[in-house]
């Protein structure tokens, strides 16, 4: 008698660990699916109004399901943004996402570290990844908390507690309402409640965290830092200001988009005339700013090329010719060298110099082959912002110009009131001093006069938080403002935000006040969501589900201790902003399971060898190293080792268990599963 199979019903916590693990995966991947130039073809609405796409397996489903729904549920809907014309995105914003698709920019493969791209680009996935989490499964529908009630500022169980009560009343609540009619009577967003209050330290403790990470830690930091510093420097302010003081609003909305979009050129007259089509028009000032900036870049980059090649010991012309010639390939020939570095177990320089020749890597040294490595790295970043450029400021039509305008000309009549009711000139200064303070917070710290050595002491997660402290009420005055003397406005916002937020709310069948249109929006959400995951689970053949489940409970554990691990870091912030004024340094690593996904996206990056031949690299090998050629704002001797805080922070985190077999079984069944919840309704719109 053949034994009864075993109850594989997975428990609410077994669920959740599966839903995040099929989220965080289903979430880089469309992000990383943009490389390819057709990815776009493929998203469906808004960028294809027919939504029509046979490649995703059925008619009207998108390849970028997750993508979509944030974009159709949260930000097509923004006021001014639904107003833009079917063809912003079908055709202009569609062609700019195409054209950074086929200029093909370079992979943390082949240059051999994690870029800015690299970086920013799985950053923001894990903060979509936790909007889109939210958006599925929706806020429990519990009882609505006090939010007079005790909260302890200095205690972490209470920030985060503040902060989930705070979301519970967004959510179901009526404060949103209270928060607006808050900023038309005050300043003070805090004394709305204790629980706001509470909430607000713990989002400000999160976003320094976020800022941290981006600036410190990171080995791109100071590289971010100098950009930041040098568009900072580049805008002009003054005359901004100057603008805005313009009485009429039509026409310092004209006066503003001249100063920035205008073109002075010959073939920018021929065009006007009707002389030529689309010939080279010039760059307006936010293009010439853009390609400045990068222009400084490339200097940087030209100037490590030419010390490696005036090196004694530098690789030979023949090896220098065939990487350029490499880098002037097609796409196909590209991924072939890629594919075929990592799968015979060599790095891409052997590769690429194999494909021209078998022969040549017999005299290649170590020391040349490290320089081939930086050659070809420098070399990939010097044409990542010539392409870049291209895209931005050289093409002809000039859509970048293009949508620009049409953002202005939607956004237009809120400008008009805005500029009536508001002052911005004293906006504009606060957005200004906000950035100075940015980039010197972002800036090592010397030791104190006692010590015998003045060594630079990287910026702690507690500086980011003064900093957000110091300026938060920059922002808070501009809201008081707009809700105060923007009344129409206000009401337009305010409808946005609470249809917005009902988006979160889980089909409980006694949400009474939600229209059918916005249920159809959520009725595969929290409960029901469960019920199709534990489908999915329950199709996968027998025999491989307790191999599942086994990774689906570690992973759930893995959770477990990450958030343990943020609540004690939280603690450990609020008692260094406590201190600090008494000492230089503090917290180098924050909250947030987020941050953690984050890094871990990094970490599971493939690399290519260091050596001539050799098994590829992680990300985690070579998080800490910066690209030959970026320089920092900072002098040498100031910069702290990013690689050792790195270090430091991996031994501070338990390692991830392996999911692939998860993410396997499950990921295209999710994927579909989510291209239809996101399609729903889109043929209305």
């Amino acid at each position: 008698m053949s034994p009864m199979p075993l109850n594989m019903t997975l428990s609410p916590l077994q669920l959740g660990a599966l839903f995040d693990i099929l989220v965080h995966h289903e979430t880089y991947s469309e992000v990383e699916s943009f490389k390819d130039p057709e990815a776009i073809e493929y998203y469906g609405y808004p960028f294809d109004s027919s939504i029509r796409n046979e490649k995703a397996g059925e008619a009207g489903l998108s390849s970028s399901p997750l993508l979509q729904l944030l974009l159709t549920r949260l930000v097509l809907p923004i006021p001014g943004i639904r107003d833009l014309p079917p063809e912003f995105w079908t055709d202009k914003f569609r062609h700019i996402m195409r054209r950074f698709g086929e200029v093909e920019l370079s992979e943390s493969y082949d240059k051999g570290t994690l870029g800015s791209r690299k970086r920013l680009a799985s950053a923001a996935s894990a903060i979509h990844e936790c909007i889109t989490r939210g958006l599925l499964s929706g806020v429990p529908d519990d009882r609505l908390p006090d939010l007079h009630g005790k909260y302890d500022l200095q205690a972490a169980d209470d920030l985060s507690r503040a902060w989930n009560d705070v979301v519970q009343h967004l959510v179901y609540g009526n404060l949103i309402d209270e928060l607006f009619d808050q900023f038309m009577k005050t300043t003070n967003l805090e004394d709305h409640s204790p629980a706001v209050e509470a909430a607000v330290d713990h989002a400000i403790i999160y976003v320094a965290t976020f800022l941290h990470h981006l600036f410190v830690l990171s080995a791109e930091g100071p590289y971010l830092l100098k950009l930041l510093d040098n568009v900072h420097s580049l805008v002009p302010y003054s005359v901004i200001a100057q603008t805005l003081r313009i009485g009429n609003a039509g026409t310092m909305i004209n006066a503003m988009v001249r100063l920035f979009l205008a073109k002075v050129s010959v073939g920018a007259l021929s065009n006007w005339l009707g002389l030529t089509q689309n010939a080279a028009d010039g760059m307006s000032l936010l293009q010439r700013i853009i390609s400045l900036v990068l222009e400084w870049d490339t200097g940087d980059f030209r100037k490590a090329i030419e010390r490696i090649e005036r090196s004694k010991e530098r690789p030979s012309e023949l090896h220098l010719a065939a990487i350029k010639e490499h880098l002037q390939s097609c796409r196909e020939l590209h991924e072939s060298v890629r594919e075929s570095s990592k799968k015979d177990g060599k790095s891409i320089i052997i590769a690429i110099l194999e494909s021209k020749n078998k022969t040549s890597t017999e005299s290649l040294t170590e020391t040349q082959h490290t320089q081939c490595l930086e050659y070809y790295s420098a070399q990939l970043a010097i044409r990542d912002r010539e392409k870049i450029t291209e895209v931005l400021c050289r093409q002809c039509p000039d859509l970048t110009t293009s949508v620009i305008k049409d953002g202005v000309s939607v956004f237009e009549p809120m400008i008009r009131t805005i500029h009536k009711n508001v002052d911005l000139r004293k906006h504009v200064g606060s957005v200004q001093s906000f950035l100075t303070d940015l980039i010197e917070t972002s800036k090592p710290k010397k030791q104190d006069a006692g010590q015998k050595q003045s060594t630079a002491v990287p910026p702690a997660v507690e500086d980011y938080v003064a900093l957000l402290k110091r300026n938060v009420r920059l922002a808070y005055e501009y809201l008081h403002d707009f809700a105060d003397g923007c009344q129409e406005l206000r009401t337009m916002w305010l409808d946005w935000a609470k249809k917005s937020l009902m988006v979160f709310r889980r089909n409980s069948g006694i949400d009474n006040d939600i229209s059918r249109v916005e249920r159809r929006h959520n009725d595969a959400f929290g409960a029901d969501l469960d019920v199709q995951l534990q489908k999915l689970f329950d199709n996968v053949p027998e025999e491989r589900r307790s191999s599942i489940q086994e990774a689906i409970d570690a992973h759930a554990e893995y959770l477990s201790t990450l958030k343990k691990i943020s609540n004690t870091r939280t603690q450990n912030i609020i008692i260094g902003v406590q201190d600090r004024d008494k000492k230089v340094g503090g917290s180098m690593s924050g909250p947030g399971v987020y941050i953690t996904r984050w890094h871990r996206l990094l970490d599971d990056t493939i690399v290519t060898p260091s050596t001539p031949n050799g098994t590829p690299r992680k990300g985690k090998d070579v998080k800490g190293l910066k690209a030959l050629g970026k320089t920092d704002a900072i002098a040498r001797s100031d910069a702290w080792d990013s690689d050792v805080l790195t270090r430091r922070e991996e031994h501070a985190q338990p390692d991830p268990p392996d999911v692939s077999i998860v993410i396997d079984a499950l990921g295209p069944q999710f994927r579909s599963l989510v291209a239809s919840i996101s399609m729903r309704g889109l043929h209305q719109k």
